[in-house]
């Protein structure tokens, strides 16, 4: 693509001869003979002191937001949004060529976008993923390494979607992406709000500038979808405006959907979708008020898209297991349940779903992540002692803290001493809980879900919940 075609894209015009732009980074060893580089300031580097080493390396121009020394470097407001924009127009703007989903939230985004996904496919609409299970278009699958991935790689995938003949991409968008401005460059037919939990503090320092990254989507959306139950949906429905909003809910019938005269089991759970004037008997197939409210998400979100409730109805007990999300395995006569839940409502919703069982006893196992948000540690450790009737404290990518530290912290905020247990060696501890078990009795591993690595100090090694349960 022409420099000239980027730049017009941004709204900036050249002042050199055009030339052949053959990719838009913001990595100094990605660039290269005709790349066009973008200064991006980060918390560790500042891509603007490289911008006359990648005219070195042969870019043709760079974008920037400070002043910089080098011949060809374009001024712009924000180099993030800019690298957004840039790259959504070197993939030939592939986000206006799909009808995009994007789904931002502290809990739920993964299962509720692949549930959207089920329901797209099943009514004959070929629907790509971009999320933390990583990229699918339908004919592979890739690991991207984020959530939501870095500009040249989001607006890469979608237009691999376009190539593939999709005619939806749902998207998981982070809060970090949306204030890293990831997804700037792209246009969402629809965006869909789940909740706002205690996450992520490590980076957004408080909960209003999380809510503040988050609501950026309402922005970036033709027609939003709102949790009305959640405390903050206000704050995304002043952000939406006049644009189209639709709520939906599981308590009030205000909303334009409503789960009614919910029903939860141990085999799943039963509700009445209420979407004026229309009622629509749905069961789901999994336990909990999260998985209520997953597909109550992803059906409200197909039927804002213009899908019908008793087209989506007969495909909810179809519905898949999603990796490591609620993820119920049999072993001994034991009920394992291995989940991502890493926050401490995340954690309360996964063991309300498997305590409404009335099995026999709960035993959690559960560590929290290394240099991240320190505040909810004592939170997550009260959550599983209240709720749990024995819980094993472990290690979850302790990183560059001492394992040790990290469970003295978690045991900060539990008041109930009896019956809590400490093993940092994961797979040892994850032994522990399925020995202690009886038949009958459920064990919940949580925390790391389908991931398949443990970070210690700077190493990263093999490691698989699911695996180290499944041996003999």
């Amino acid at each position: 693509m022409k420099l000239s075609s980027l730049l017009s894209g941004i709204g900036v015009r050249p002042v050199q001869p055009d030339a052949d732009i053959v990719n838009v980074t913001d990595e100094i060893n990605n660039t290269r003979e005709g790349s066009l580089f973008v200064c991006i300031k980060g918390e560790k580097t500042n891509g603007h002191y490289l911008a006359g080493e990648a005219l070195k390396r042969g870019a043709a121009a760079v974008i920037c937001e400070e002043p910089v020394e080098a011949a060809f470097a374009y001024r712009v407001e924000n180099s993030r949004s800019a690298f957004s924009s840039l790259c959504s127009v070197f993939f030939g703007r592939p986000d206006l060529k799909l009808r995009l989903i994007g789904i931002t939230g502290t809990n739920g985004k993964t299962t509720t976008a692949c549930y959207i996904r089920f329901f797209l496919e099943k009514l004959g609409h070929k629907c790509a993923f971009i999320g933390t299970l990583g990229a699918d278009t339908g004919e592979e699958s890739r690991s991207t390494g984020y959530t939501t991935p870095k500009p040249d790689v989001f607006f890469e995938e979608l237009a691999k979607a376009v190539s593939e003949g999709c005619e939806y991409c749902v998207c998981e968008v982070s809060s970090q992406a949306l204030a890293q401005r990831r997804v700037d460059g792209a246009k969402f037919n629809l965006g869909v709000f789940t909740n706002i939990g205690t996450d992520h503090l490590d980076y957004h320092k408080t909960v209003s500038k999380l809510v503040e990254a988050k609501t950026r989507l309402c922005e970036l959306s033709e027609i939003m979808l709102i949790n009305a139950d959640d405390a903050y949906s206000e704050n995304f429905i002043q952000v939406s405006g006049e644009k189209r909003v639709y709520l939906y809910s599981c308590r009030s019938v205000l909303s334009d959907y409503t789960a009614k005269n919910i029903r939860c089991a141990e085999n799943g759970s039963d509700f009445i979708l209420f979407s004026s004037p229309s009622l629509t008997k749905v069961h789901v197939p999994y336990p909990g008020m999260c998985s209520v409210y997953n597909v109550l998400a992803a059906a409200a979100s197909c039927m804002a898209l213009g899908e019908k409730a008793d087209d989506i109805a007969p495909l909810v007990p179809m519905l898949p297991q999603v990796p490591g999300r609620l993820q119920l395995i049999e072993k001994n006569g034991v009920r394992v349940c291995v989940d991502f839940a890493h926050t401490p409502d995340a954690l309360a919703a996964v063991i309300g779903a498997l305590k409404i069982s009335g099995r026999g006893r709960l035993i959690t196992v559960f560590g929290c992540g290394g240099c991240r948000d320190k505040r909810k540690r004592p939170l997550m450790g009260e959550t599983a002692a209240r709720y749990s009737d024995e819980v094993i404290i472990t290690s979850d990518n302790p990183r560059d803290e001492d394992p040790d530290d990290i469970i003295k912290d978690i045991k900060s905020g539990i008041k109930r001493k009896n019956r809590i247990f400490t093993e940092p060696d994961r797979a040892r501890a994850i032994s522990l809980a399925l020995n202690k078990a009886f038949p009958g009795d459920t064990v919940l591993i949580a925390g790391k879900g389908n991931e398949d690595y443990q970070i210690s100090g700077r190493e990263k090694k093999h490691f698989s919940d699911l695996e180290e349960i499944l041996k003999d």
